[in-house]
C-alpha cells in the first residue's frame, strides 16, 4: 500500500474547528513507549479508506514529512448532531507489535451448500471475530468453506483455519460462529385443524338456528296480516 500523505499538526493550522471547516480531520498517533503525534487527513482520503472494508484491521502507511508511520486504526468521533466525522485516534505498530483488531467472517459457496438448497437458513451469531496477533500478520478477513454443510450443523471458531500465530480473544471455550436453522415455516397441526373445523360447524348452527328464527318470525308476521284482512273483508 503507498504511503498517504498526512500533516503534523501546529498552532499555524489552527483549531479543530477552523480544520473541519477547511475539509480535514483532525487525530492523533499515539503508541507504546513513543510520544502521542496530532495529526490532521483530508477527510475525503479518510473517508475513502474507512469505505474500502476492513478499516480497522488494515494498517495504514502513513507520511508524516517525509517520515514513516505505520499506523492502525482503534477510534472514529463523530458529532453528537450532525453526525460528521471531527476527530480519529490511531496506533502506532511495528511488526512485532501485538494487536487486537475485530476481522470479518465470509462464509463462502452459498450458493451450492447443501443444507442451503433444502431450505435452511444461515443465521450468523458473529460477523466479526476479534482476534490477537502480530501487527504484521492480520488476516484480511477469516472463511468458512459451506459446500458441505447440512442444517443443523454449527460453525465454530474450531471449524475455521486460522493463519499461524493468530488467535481468538475468547480462549475459554469453542464459540459458535454461525448455525443452520431449519426452515421456519409454519405447519398447521392436526388439532389446530379440527378446532378450525368445530368452529366452522358451531358458527354454521348458529347461522342456521338465526335463519331459522327469523323465518318462522317471519311466518307469524304473515299469519297476523292475513287474519287481520279476513276480518276486514266481514
Amino acid at each position: 500500500m503507498e504511503n498517504i500523505k498526512a500533516l503534523v499538526r501546529s498552532k499555524e493550522l489552527g483549531s479543530n474547528k477552523s480544520l473541519i471547516k477547511q475539509g480535514m480531520i483532525p487525530g492523533v498517533i499515539y503508541g507504546k513507549n513513543s510520544d502521542p503525534t496530532s495529526i490532521a487527513f483530508e477527510e475525503k482520503i479518510l473517508l475513502k479508506l474507512m469505505h474500502a472494508g476492513g478499516f480497522y484491521s488494515k494498517i495504514i502507511n502513513l507520511d508524516l514529512q517525509g517520515k514513516n508511520e505505520k499506523v492502525l486504526p482503534k477510534q472514529l468521533q463523530y458529532h453528537p448532531v450532525t453526525d460528521r466525522l471531527i476527530h480519529f485516534d490511531f496506533l502506532r505498530v511495528r511488526d512485532d507489535t501485538k494487536v487486537t483488531v475485530e476481522v470479518e467472517v465470509k462464509f463462502l459457496n452459498r450458493d451450492i451448500c447443501p443444507g442451503l438448497k433444502k431450505g435452511g437458513v444461515l443465521n450468523i451469531v458473529r460477523r466479526f471475530v476479534e482476534m490477537h496477533c502480530n501487527a504484521n500478520n492480520i488476516p484480511e478477513k477469516l472463511e468458512y468453506d459451506l459446500v458441505s454443510a447440512e442444517i443443523g450443523d454449527a460453525i465454530k471458531i474450531n471449524n475455521i483455519e486460522l493463519p499461524q500465530g493468530v488467535v481468538p480473544t475468547i480462549t475459554d471455550r469453542d464459540f459458535v460462529i454461525a448455525t443452520l436453522a431449519p426452515p421456519t415455516v409454519e405447519v398447521e397441526t392436526k388439532e389446530e385443524a379440527e378446532e378450525a373445523v368445530t368452529d366452522a360447524e358451531g358458527e354454521k348452527s348458529e347461522t342456521d338456528a338465526k335463519d331459522t328464527s327469523e323465518s318462522k318470525s317471519d311466518d307469524k308476521k304473515d299469519d297476523k296480516k292475513e287474519g287481520s284482512q279476513v276480518e276486514k273483508s266481514k
